[in-house]
C-alpha cells in the first residue's frame, strides 16, 4: 500500500532528501501537494517513540538528563512570553492547566506564580524528578494517554506536537482531556518562517513540520482558533468545540499554493538579508554574556529573578504609559521613586 498524507489522505506525496540539523544524517521528507503538510516519510511506531522520549531524547538534544542553568534561564524566558500570550486572551486566575511534555517544569512553576493551578506530565524521569526537586511542582512521569478526561481548563504543548506520530488521535485525546469551554495552546516550529536558518529546519525527532494552515486544519474537527502568532515559532490558541465536526476543514487551494510558493522562496538570501539572520551571531553573543552571569545560581533562583525582572519591566512600561496619557499621579510618582530606591 502506498503512503498517504496524514492530514488529507492524499497519495500524491513528493519525496525529498534533507539533512538532520543535529546529526547531519540524511532524512527522508515528504510534502503533500494537496494540503501542503510536510512530514518525515518513515514514522516510528508508538512503542519506539515511547522508549526514545523516555530514555534518549533529552540526552540527544540537551546532552543531559536534567537541565543546565542556561537551559533553565532560556526556558524561563520562554515561559514568561507564553504566559503573556495566554494573558492577552484569557483570565488565568484559578484555571487548571496541564503542560504536556513539561520538561524541567519551568513553565509549570512560572504559571503558578500567575495564579494558575498548573501541573505537568513529562516522559523523561530525569526531567520530571528535577521539576519536583527544584521547584516543588507536580510533574508526573507520564504520557498523554495517562491524562484523565475533562481534567483541565487549559492544555499546553510547547514543541511537543511535532513529535507525535498520530496527530489525529492526539487531537481527539486533547479534546477529551479538556473541560467544556477549555483551551488548547500549541507552539511548534513554523515551517514557513523566514528567520530560521536553512541548516536548522529538519530533525529526526520532528515527525511533522507545520504551518499555521496545516496545524489549524489538523485541529479543526475538535477546536476552533482563538489567536495565532506566526512570526518566528508558530503559536496557536484553540478553543474546544462543544461537538466534534464530522470531518476536517482542509486548507484551501489558494492557501496550499501560497504555502508552496513560500517554501520555494525560503533560502539563505531571505534568511540572512530579509529576515535578519545576519545579525543572529550578535544576539548569540548577547545571550552568552547574559548567561555568563547566571553562575552557580539554583534553578529556582534563576526563575525568581526572571519574574522580578519581568515585574520591574512591566512597572516601568506602565509608568511610561501613564506619563504618555497624562495619568501620572503624585501617589504613582512616589511609588515609582520608592521602587527605584529599594531595587
Amino acid at each position: 500500500m502506498s503512503e498517504s498524507c496524514q492530514l488529507c489522505q492524499s497519495k500524491k506525496l513528493v519525496h525529498s532528501k534533507k539533512i538532520d540539523a543535529k546529526t547531519q544524517a540524511p532524512l527522508d521528507i515528504s510534502s503533500c501537494p494537496d494540503c501542503s503538510l510536510v512530514a518525515q516519510k518513515n514514522i516510528p511506531s508508538d512503542e519506539e517513540l515511547k522508549i526514545y522520549y523516555s530514555h534518549n531524547y533529552r540526552q540527544d538534544y540537551k546532552s543531559t538528563y536534567s537541565p543546565k542553568p542556561k537551559y533553565v534561564h532560556r526556558a524561563g524566558q520562554a515561559a514568561l512570553k507564553r504566559i503573556r500570550f495566554l494573558q492577552k486572551n484569557l483570565d488565568l486566575n484559578k484555571q487548571t492547566l496541564i503542560d504536556i511534555g513539561a520538561g524541567g517544569g519551568e513553565f509549570v512553576y512560572i504559571a503558578q506564580q500567575f495564579g494558575l493551578a498548573a501541573r505537568g506530565i513529562e516522559p523523561n524521569i530525569g526531567y520530571s524528578n528535577f521539576s519536583k526537586e527544584q521547584y516543588g511542582v507536580e510533574v508526573k512521569t507520564a504520557m498523554l494517554s495517562d491524562v484523565e478526561d475533562s481534567s483541565a481548563d487549559i492544555l499546553t504543548l510547547f514543541h511537543v506536537f511535532e513529535h507525535m506520530a498520530k496527530p489525529h488521535e492526539v487531537m481527539k485525546k486533547l479534546h477529551q482531556s479538556l473541560k467544556e469551554n477549555g483551551y488548547l495552546y500549541i507552539e511548534v516550529p513554523n515551517i514557513l518562517q523566514a528567520d530560521a536558518s536553512p541548516h536548522n529546519i529538519y530533525f529526526k525527532a520532528h515527525l511533522f513540520y507545520y504551518s499555521k494552515h496545516t496545524l489549524i486544519s489538523m485541529a479543526s474537527r475538535y477546536f476552533e482558533v482563538v489567536d495565532v502568532e506566526d512570526q518566528g515559532n508558530l503559536q496557536i490558541l484553540f478553543k474546544k468545540r462543544s461537538q466534534a465536526l464530522e470531518s476536517l476543514i482542509l486548507p484551501t487551494h489558494d492557501t496550499v499554493q501560497m504555502s508552496q510558493e513560500r517554501m520555494v522562496k525560503k533560502g539563505w538570501f531571505e534568511y540572512l538579508f530579509l529576515a535578519g539572520g545576519i545579525m543572529k551571531p550578535l544576539f548569540r553573543i548577547e545571550r552568552i554574556i547574559a548567561e555568563a552571569f547566571i553562575g552557580k545560581k539554583q534553578p529556582k533562583e534563576i526563575l525568581d529573578q526572571l519574574l522580578r525582572d519581568s515585574q520591574a519591566s512591566n512597572f516601568l512600561l506602565s509608568k511610561r504609559e501613564l506619563k504618555r496619557t497624562g495619568g501620572w499621579s503624585i501617589a504613582g510618582g512616589l511609588g515609582f521613586v520608592c521602587y527605584e530606591l529599594l531595587c
